[in-house]
């Protein structure tokens, strides 16, 4: 007995390192000034909508508040069966209503409605922006075109929204939010060794030239998952991805409509979009959960066998491994401190979570989301 012990001791050391390396740092954009102000791209910002009548009106709302002003904002409409295209139509909005035609029956989704807003973009920096995301405050959109033109708009910059949970559910996304972001290699320590495995599909922005360059969302039509694809493709062009944190900058809220909207939401990507994720990663993940899992064993453990030596060892451990999580947490979102006190139900969340989306991309080679079955 005391061996495993042993063992479980050097099995939480590793779970803490693999905590620290999978997300040692997120890149976010700060308060920016431009260094050629007076040749700011025209920028055209497209959002496709499906049943987003509640979500839709923060993002406008924001929008209209920017500094600096888009020169166009579109929103394609998806088939909504809601008032999304009621609310929409009392902004000064562009509204483009996918129709329903022989020739457009199979174009359904977000990655088709995206490809038909940038038919009607004319402007120079293309800016792909979920429905449920909104801007943090005036100056954030400026913040983020002058971010990029430090990169000298090239390549597909893409960034994660921070998460702001409020009911219990929600906050069930801590994990996710966290693994999904560490996910695409590039926050490790060993970020230049390791090539970038996808983007934040909230929001993606590029130029038009690349854009049009690379093919865009029509290249990848058949795909769910366009920030995946659209990564591929602008590496197959030899174009960098760019992935940044959203915290001070874009936020939303995920899933707040109930768990079932919660389970299918995650499900019907997170295993999809492992693929991707370097093993090594993986690894260190797997590692990570697992540490954090074996921990309350080990401490039930200690206490059958009245140990007054490895009790506390482990219950500092599993005050630490708390910590880690709750740190980890707040690099993605806005979660509670007290949820640090029950991060194994939020681990065996997401273990559910992951095999139900492996179950349905692999073995049912289809997945719901918005009143609509999707093949994979």
């Amino acid at each position: 007995m005391f061996v495993l012990l042993w063992f479980g001791l050097l099995m939480i050391i590793f779970s803490l390192i693999s905590g620290f390396f999978i997300l040692w740092k997120i890149p976010y954009i700060f308060s920016q000034t431009f260094n050629n102000p007076d040749k700011i791209p025209a920028i055209s910002i497209i959002i496709p909508v499906r049943n987003e009548e509640r979500n839709i009106i923060n993002l406008l709302d924001t929008l209209k508040k920017q500094s600096l002003q888009p020169k166009q904002i579109i929103v394609v409409d998806d088939d909504s069966t809601d008032r999304t295209v009621e609310v929409v139509s009392k902004y000064d909005v562009e509204i483009k209503i996918k129709r329903q035609n022989k020739e457009e029956k199979e174009l359904v989704g977000k990655t088709a409605a995206c490809y038909r807003g940038s038919i009607e973009a004319t402007g120079e920096l293309l800016v792909f922006i979920d429905a449920d995301t909104s801007f943090d405050h005036k100056d954030a959109l400026k913040n983020i075109i002058a971010e990029f033109e430090k990169l000298k708009y090239s390549g597909l910059f893409t960034i994660q929204p921070y998460h702001r949970p409020v009911k219990f559910h929600e906050k069930l996304s801590a994990p996710m939010n966290m693994i999904v972001i560490a996910g695409l290699n590039c926050f490790t320590p060993l970020k230049k060794r390791l090539e970038t495995g996808g983007a934040f599909g909230p929001f993606l922005m590029s130029s038009a030239k690349e854009y049009k360059q690379t093919g865009g969302h029509e290249e990848i039509l058949g795909s769910h998952l366009d920030n995946f694809m659209l990564t591929k493709l602008f590496q197959s062009h030899s174009l960098p991805v760019y992935n940044y944190g959203g915290k001070g900058t874009l936020s939303f809220r995920m899933y707040p409509d109930g768990i079932k909207q919660w389970l299918l939401g995650w499900s019907k990507s997170i295993a999809s979009g492992s693929s991707n994720t370097h093993p090594l990663v993986m690894s260190a993940v797997g590692i990570w959960i697992t540490g954090g899992l074996l921990l309350p064993s080990l401490i039930v453990c200690s206490l059958f066998l009245y140990s007054t030596y490895w009790l506390p060892i482990f219950i500092f451990l599993y005050a630490f491994y708390a910590g880690q999580f709750l740190w980890l947490a707040r690099k993605v979102g806005k979660f509670s401190e007290w949820l640090f006190l029950i991060y194994p139900i939020f681990l065996l969340a997401f273990i559910m979570v992951y095999f139900w989306s492996f179950f349905q991309v692999h073995i049912l080679h289809s997945v719901f989301w918005r009143d609509r079955k999707i093949d994979v």
